[in-house]
């Protein structure tokens, strides 16, 4: 499954503060056991959530045990809470998440978006199950940048870039 969040930041003047926060986040979700894996993504095009993390889990339980709840979940995240909006936590039917490579870019579509970028990419499309369920489906596709970067303002379309690599427990 994966598990995708999505957020703005409020304070940019923290920004190297609040991203050396969240890799020590994504280290403190990869030691639950059920974590699999965890990458950061950042927008190259204004959007209202140009911040997205991917985390691979191996079921929804994990959010309702008392590890989650007690060490990474949303109540523990401190002072960056309130320095967060537009912050979104959806669990979607996929069996992994994608290793984007610094060199490349992941394109989030939204439903109703086609199935297919062009000749660039197919989507690969996945079903929300689980916590906020803010959307009933999303596409991802990794692409190069210059397939990806003319896709900037098409509608529906998320183009980001990788913060860093693709962490594993």
């Amino acid at each position: 499954m994966i598990y995708m969040v999505e957020m703005a930041l409020l304070d940019n003047a923290r920004r190297a503060e609040w991203d050396a926060w969240y890799t020590s986040h994504q280290h403190r979700l990869l030691s639950i056991p059920g974590f699999r894996a965890s990458q950061r993504f950042e927008a190259i095009h204004a959007t209202s959530s140009p911040f997205v993390a991917l985390h691979q889990v191996d079921s929804a339980d994990i959010f309702a045990g008392p590890i989650y709840k007690t060490k990474p979940g949303p109540s523990n995240t401190g002072e960056w809470q309130a320095k967060m909006s537009n912050w979104h936590r959806n669990l979607f039917a996929m069996d992994r998440s994608p290793d984007v490579p610094a060199d490349a870019r992941l394109v989030v579509v939204e439903d109703g978006t086609p199935s297919t970028l062009g000749d660039h990419a197919p989507v690969q499309w996945m079903e929300a199950v689980g916590l906020d369920r803010s959307v009933r489906r999303r596409g991802l596709a990794v692409m190069p940048p210059a397939a990806a970067d003319r896709l900037v303002g098409a509608p529906g379309v998320r183009v980001l870039k990788p913060i860093g690599p693709r962490l594993l427990s």
